[in-house]
């Protein structure tokens, strides 16, 4: 059964965090993070110096979990929050405190992240069945 790429971008915009892994070495992390979407796309902030984005800069893959979907992609930085309007308008009407509190900071930036792949568990018959799909680069276009 196909992935229902409209429920997918329900559950994206709908939920205020996604679950964000990244890894660099043999050490593999975790976090909740505010996001936004556009397309295929997800965007969050961040600070310069974490250690997230220590761990992006050795290794751009990423994962992400939100509600049934698994997310594998790529994260690249893009640059200041406020010097990009559209992000600054869509992650403060999402995420006002969040915006308010950290957007500023000279040390943050933001990130998108380019989804890769999605993996979803569906049940046939009410047996599992892990329905996946590869996205490749630019194809992946939001269901009208």
């Amino acid at each position: 059964m196909p992935i229902d790429l409209t429920a997918l971008y329900e559950a994206l915009d709908k939920e205020p965090t996604i679950t964000l892994a990244t890894c660099a070495g043999k050490r593999v992390t975790i976090r909740p993070m505010s996001h936004i979407r556009r397309g295929c796309e997800l965007y969050f902030q961040t600070g310069e110096n974490s250690l997230k984005m220590q761990q992006i800069a050795e290794n751009p893959s990423v994962a992400i979990a939100c509600g049934a979907f698994e997310i594998e992609g790529e994260a690249a930085p893009q640059g200041r929050p406020l010097d990009d309007p559209w992000f600054a308008e869509a992650y403060r009407a999402k995420h006002p405190e969040p915006f308010a509190k950290y957007s500023a900071l000279p040390d943050e930036i933001t990130v998108k992240v380019t989804i890769r792949r999605v993996r979803q568990w569906q049940y046939i018959d009410g047996n599992p069945l892990l329905a996946e799909i590869e996205v490749p680069e630019n194809e992946m276009e939001e269901p009208s």
